[in-house]
């Protein structure tokens, strides 16, 4: 693997990272306030598959993380600055200008030619394997 490679898996090792202590951190906080539901584990199982297809090598599936992170960028600046729930609030504000930029910034990691070296590299290092066979009976 080379060095752009290398820079992609710890890209990706960071935006994996964060993402799985986040969806922790949302699941205990459901669990604290007493409404947690069903539907938190389908989000849960649904980010880590599209997270582990990204690790795997699958650009569409880094593709459709990117914009769907882009997405959320611009959807919380915007709530920031235009929602009522907002007004006379900073640290609303705040606190959505700062999810944006986070959201923005693991967007444009995805998007890096390193990760894409990366998610090369996978690919061709799957295809290169050989099959395993089964020991004889």
């Amino acid at each position: 693997m080379g060095g752009k490679a290398r820079s992609g898996q710890w890209v990706l090792i960071v935006i994996i990272l964060v993402t799985a202590l986040g969806e922790l951190a949302l699941t205990a906080l459901s669990l604290h306030a007493g409404r947690f539901k069903g539907g938190e584990i389908v989000r849960v199982v649904l980010t880590g598959w599209l997270l582990w297809q990204v690790w795997d090598g699958a650009a569409w599936a880094r593709w459709l993380l990117a914009g769907l992170l882009f997405a959320a960028a611009v959807l919380a600046v915007y709530l920031g600055v235009a929602s009522p729930a907002a007004e006379g609030r900073p640290e609303v504000v705040a606190l959505m200008a700062g999810f944006g930029a986070v959201c923005l910034a693991f967007g444009i990691g995805l998007a890096s030619p390193w990760v894409g070296a990366h998610q090369a590299a996978r690919r061709r290092a799957s295809v290169a394997e050989p099959p395993t066979s089964s020991p004889p009976d």
